[in-house]
């Protein structure tokens, strides 16, 4: 373990031209090692961190000792990367030296809004937990006194700040044994009473029995209550169970290939939905119906599976729209029925419409397109695809189909300039940066080395939040630098610090939110950090005649490369290997060994390779059997894949954890050999998918 004093946070940017080369070389620079920037956190650094833990874990407890806070004390004349955190030290040392009702009013008022407040910083997220433990505080202090006692404007007026916080659910113990303990003073009761139904009723929330008992009820908030029977949890699960039967039958009769009766169903399904949507959750019917289709569709039943996809249609959330319109044109898909999906187009204007649609329709609006007649605008579709979705499998699946359309007339170069910028992102030396972000990213790596995910998702935010102007120290440089240029020198420079810190999972999460919020561009430099190549010797050791590129695709989907990564379901390691499958392979192997990254590649690359061995060298029937079972596959073989096209079979695997599973590695497997500098565009798609387990000499990485 390294010491504090010698641990290097943040890495130095790049210098490295070698990816910006027009022929694309990755190879030669994939394994170049960074500068470290040799930015530490020191040891008072790391104490505050884990005092700030203390007091966080103690907060949320209702608890605020005065020990902890002293604690705090003690950093205040040294030198530290909390700073951000000293107006918080001084508001707990205020908060407990209350006394009476002048010193809480005084230091105890809510700072934090918004329940529903999205914190930004550490500062931030600590306020919320002092407001809470203030609100805490009131209800406790204020059952101290005699239930007699007449509440003063500043009791009334906190109690309504506060509200929103009790309606939401906090404190309910308190808030109860607050409620009952003025019961018998009628008047004071009915005020807290009439503040807390307000909320209620606002908010469209029923409180629970115990809160619900405790109060004054009034006339009004029974007329709400009978007006809004949904809130009742016993209710709103009736309407619930009943729909979920009505989508039972309907599936039962599409297992039967009863089509006529499994419409009956669905639409009185639908019906019954539509009557009572308030009970009924939305995204659970919707896909009920759309289950339904999909069994009617795998019965051979393709026309009346149409029929109930567009029912599924008509009660679909606008965040379901994509994937509604898709299954409208699913089974024509599947079929290669092009004019149809064409007159699907066209009567719903799906590519007049294209930028509201996720890139997998986009896909298919755009191939049908270039199916059907119209290249031109097929063509710029794709284009289109790429330049917003870079990072998705149906963005390099638009790059290939645009290559093909080429033939060879433009080079690999220019059609992959289209997914990957030639410019190389700006570069800033340490010393043009601020110490706000230098503070930050130290307790960013304190919060690491503590495991508190909270506060360093918190920091991560905080990071991406901050202004060209808190980002630089300088006013007048921090103007030279373009908006665009300030993100993009945030997100990959974390990428490169988390990756350093070997949190692969995080940087992945921090890229991809970036690229959704259009905040960098995908180029040649940020494709070495988010494809790593940890354990390449040994998954080239383990290869024998599989490809390592595909190991290590699969290696960067199952675990982001945490060896002691695991599974709910029990899977473990690397490749996430089940204990029961090692056993297959080595009947000595125990769970503690699946952790050894030696042991697990060694038995999960066999595996894949009796896998692949088994289904002939078809990647995606091993991809999805890796993930979902053997015996699935062999089953949607016989009963659901209808022909041997490999994006026909990914879009009928029933599974959408499966599906996705085999997308993303065939996108981490483009990328990787983008790294290792092999041709992966005039290669024709459905090769792509096929595996050539002889003997062979493995391109060096």
């Amino acid at each position: 373990m390294l010491r504090l004093a010698t641990l290097a946070l943040f890495t130095a940017f790049y210098l490295s031209a070698a990816l910006a080369t027009p022929n694309f070389n990755f190879a030669t620079s994939a394994l170049a090692e960074d500068a470290p920037f040799n930015l530490n956190y020191s040891p008072t650094d790391y104490d505050y961190g884990r005092d700030i833990d203390l007091l966080f874990t103690e907060l949320g407890k209702n608890q605020l000792k005065k020990k902890t806070v002293d604690n705090l004390e003690k950093y205040q004349s040294r030198s530290h990367s909390f700073s951000i955190l000293n107006p918080i030290h001084n508001r707990l040392k205020h908060i407990l030296t209350i006394n009476d009702q002048d010193s809480f009013y005084k230091n105890c008022a809510i700072v934090s809004k918004n329940s529903n407040v999205t914190t930004e910083n550490i500062a931030d997220r600590i306020n919320i937990s002092i407001d809470r433990y203030c609100r805490f505080s009131f209800l406790k202090k204020l059952s101290l006194l005699s239930p007699n006692v007449n509440f003063s404007s500043r009791d009334l007026a906190y109690f309504k700040e506060a509200s929103p916080f009790f309606g939401n659910g906090e404190n309910q113990t308190e808030l109860i044994s607050f409620l009952r303990h003025f019961k018998t003073n009628t008047i004071e009761h009915e005020k807290l009473s009439n503040i807390l139904m307000e909320q209620y009723i606002q908010n469209r929330v029923k409180p629970i029995s115990s809160v619900l008992t405790s109060l004054k009820v009034s006339n009004q908030f029974n007329k709400f209550l009978q007006n809004n029977l949904h809130l009742d949890d016993n209710s709103s699960s009736y309407f619930q169970d009943e729909y979920q039967r009505l989508i039972r039958e309907a599936q039962e009769a599409a297992e039967k290939s009863d089509a006529p009766l499994t419409k009956t169903y669905v639409t009185s399904a639908v019906n019954f939905y539509i009557k009572n949507s308030n009970f009924i959750n939305n995204k659970k019917a919707w896909y009920g119906v759309i289950l339904t289709g999909k069994t009617l569709f795998y019965k051979g039943k393709d026309k009346e599976s149409l029929e109930v996809f567009s029912i599924a249609k008509t009660i679909c959330a606008k965040e379901d729209i994509s994937e509604s319109y898709f299954y409208m044109i699913w089974p024509y898909v599947i079929n290669k029925d092009y004019a149809s999906i064409r007159n699907v187009i066209d009567k719903n204007n799906l590519d007049k419409n294209f930028e509201k649609y996720d890139s997998k329709l986009q896909y298919w609006i755009a191939f049908t397109l270039l199916k059907t007649g119209d290249s031109k605008k097929g063509i710029t579709l794709l284009n289109k695809i790429i330049s917003t979705s870079p990072y998705t499998f149906y963005s390099i699946i638009s790059l290939k189909e645009l290559a093909s359309q080429n033939k060879g007339a433009v080079s690999d170069t220019e059609i992959l300039s289209k997914l990957l910028s030639k410019d190389e992102p700006a570069e800033y030396s340490l010393d043009k940066t601020s110490s706000t972000l230098k503070d930050s990213l130290k307790r960013l790596a304190v919060w690491n080395k503590l495991g508190n995910e909270r506060f360093a998702t918190l920091e991560l935010r905080y990071i991406q939040s901050l202004t060209k102007d808190e980002t630089f120290k300088e006013v007048e440089f921090s103007k030279s630098v373009t908006t665009q240029d300030h993100k993009e020198f945030l997100v990959l420079n974390l990428v490169r610090l988390l990756n350093s810190q070997k949190r692969y999972i995080t940087s992945f999460k921090v890229f991809q939110e970036s690229l959704e919020q259009n905040s960098l561009t995908l180029n040649y430099k940020l494709i070495k950090f988010l494809f790593p190549l940890n354990y390449i010797d040994l998954i080239k050791k383990n290869s024998e005649n599989l490809d390592p590129l595909i190991v290590i695709s699969l290696i960067r989907q199952e675990s982001g490369f945490n060896p002691e990564a695991k599974s709910g379901v029990g899977a473990k390691g690397l490749m996430q290997l089940m204990p029961a499958t090692a056993k297959r392979f080595n009947k000595r192997v125990r769970v503690k060994h699946l952790g050894n990254p030696e042991i697990n590649v060694a038995i999960g690359s066999k595996y894949l390779r009796v896998l692949l061995s088994r289904f002939d060298g078809n990647l995606i029937y091993a991809l999805a059997s890796y993930n979902a079972g053997e015996s699935r596959i062999d089953r949607w073989r016989k009963e659901i894949f209808r022909n041997d096209d490999p994006l026909s079979i990914i879009e009928s695997i029933p599974f959408e954890e499966t599906r996705n599973y085999v997308k993303l590695i065939y996108r981490n497997n483009f990328f990787y050999s983008l790294l290792a500098n092999k041709p992966v565009l005039m290669i024709p798609l459905e090769e792509t998918f096929k595996v050539n387990l002889l003997p062979k000499k493995v391109t060096k990485l």
